[in-house]
């Protein structure tokens, strides 16, 4: 065999093993499965339509505020190397949503908004992937509470969470912020400004609590409605786990929250001891609730949120409502970092945010919510408000500076960008919504919880 061909030979065989591995790293679940959530026991319109060309219409005999079509997808041979993506044409109205990379199985796209009777007639446009002609399923939601003027309670695990999750929503309703955790632990250490590893990270503590009280103001919330609780990053699974033993933060050596609580402004800011307990962090959510009583809560679900502090915050917020047996009311559930990998939304900057991937029913929720940014640009500047999602201050020195710019280039031309800056500026920010009733059922409890209950 000529050596030319043996190597084209070689490298043809490579390439389908090379595009496999490249698809489990990023995506770390299998791509060829459908998406199926348990839509049972939610409150939801279901409509049959008829897909042909990419083209339906229907019209709906409720008024509905989030929907999606259930369509079977098929990526093309140039969908495992670009990502596939989908136009969605209503009239003017132009959205994108893209899909994993090598697709082949149903998928829930997300619908434009329009609540109303009247017939609508959709356009779906593929690129790098095949609709065929199908029967299809319309699924819709109406979220009555949020067009009633709420009270929103956003939870933070940490500063710039609630920017992430929920800058658009925050910034439209009557809002209370409050964040759980200082926020000093991390990459962004100033080691290049301080040589004290533990001043460095009170100093991190310090900014990112100012940037929790502030940052909102982009949004029209004054300090006086955000509270940050100054616990310590990483300690609240320790916290549960020895309920009412204080801990002390891992990287600044502070045993006080008060280092870090006393900066507040809001008279809603709880008093305390100092003493930094999961006893202690419950009952400031216990008063919070009381003296704010929050139509809607806004806080990370836990199972679907790898990070321990995000689940852990959701958790105290559970034992919160539980203990104060509240059952009017409800919770938007988000994630920021998705349990399957940290690139999820996929896509760019811009581009509508998905329901995230569930294979097995196993997601609970009452109701879907997606709202629609008017301004999603905005978004981009109550990030890069946030120290911790700005470039490190490393860029100060010529070294650092070159690091930096590698890195930023490799993941652009590498598709391994996971900035938030991409992820989280999206013309939707998307919430599970679950009453407050259902969290007196033990099934809906572990459905939110998982495994890490």
């Amino acid at each position: 065999m000529p050596k030319k061909l043996f190597v084209f030979l070689f490298l043809l065989v490579l390439l389908p093993v090379v595009i496999y591995f490249s698809l489990a790293a990023k995506y770390k679940y299998n791509v060829a499965q459908d998406y199926q959530y348990a839509l049972n026991g939610s409150l939801h319109t279901e409509i049959k339509t008829q897909l042909k060309q990419g083209e339906f219409s229907f019209s709906s005999p409720t008024k509905w505020d989030t929907g999606f079509i259930r369509v079977r997808v098929k990526s093309t041979v140039t969908g495992y190397f670009a990502e596939p993506f989908i136009e969605i044409l209503s009239g003017e109205d132009v959205s994108v949503l893209t899909l994993e990379r090598g697709v082949d199985g149903e998928r829930y796209i997300n619908l434009p908004s329009v609540s109303a009777h009247t017939p609508v007639k959709i356009q779906l446009v593929a690129h790098h992937l095949s609709i065929e002609d199908q029967q299809a399923s319309l699924v819709l939601f109406s979220n009555p509470r949020v067009q009633q003027q709420p009270k929103i309670l956003i939870i933070s695990p940490h500063p710039d969470d609630a920017e992430i999750a929920a800058f658009g929503l925050y910034s439209q309703h009557n809002t209370l912020i409050v964040t759980v955790t200082a926020g000093e632990a991390g990459p962004h250490r100033y080691d290049d400004i301080y040589p004290d590893v533990q001043h460095q990270h009170q100093i991190k503590g310090k900014l990112r609590v100012w940037d929790s009280i502030t940052v909102p103001m982009l949004g029209g919330v004054l300090p006086e409605r955000a509270i940050n609780l100054g616990y310590f990053d990483n300690t609240l699974p320790q916290m549960y786990a020895q309920p009412n033993s204080p801990v002390h933060s891992r990287h600044s050596g502070s045993s006080d929250v008060n280092d870090f609580r006393l900066q507040n402004l809001s008279k809603l800011t709880p008093l305390t001891n100092g003493a930094a307990s999961w006893t202690a962090l419950v009952n400031d959510l216990k008063q919070i609730i009381q003296n704010f009583n929050p139509d809607i809560i806004v806080t990370p679900y836990p199972v679907l949120d790898w990070h321990l502090d995000h689940k852990f915050s959701t958790y105290a917020v559970l034992d919160a409502l539980q203990q104060l047996n509240l059952q009017q009311g409800q919770l938007f559930l988000y994630t920021n970092h998705l349990s399957f990998n940290n690139y999820f939304p996929y896509g760019a900057q811009g581009e509508l945010a998905p329901i995230p991937p569930d294979f097995t029913q196993s997601l609970y929720f009452d109701s879907l919510y997606s709202f629609i940014l008017v301004d999603p640009k905005a978004k981009i500047f109550a990030l890069d408000a946030m120290h911790d999602l700005r470039p490190d201050t490393t860029w100060l020195k010529p070294s650092g500076a070159f690091k930096l710019w590698a890195k930023a280039v490799s993941n652009k031309f590498l598709l391994r960008d996971q900035s938030y800056f991409r992820r989280a500026v999206r013309a939707n920010e998307l919430f599970f919504v679950v009453n407050f009733s259902s969290l007196y059922e033990e099934k809906v409890i572990r459905s939110l919880k998982g495994a890490e209950e």
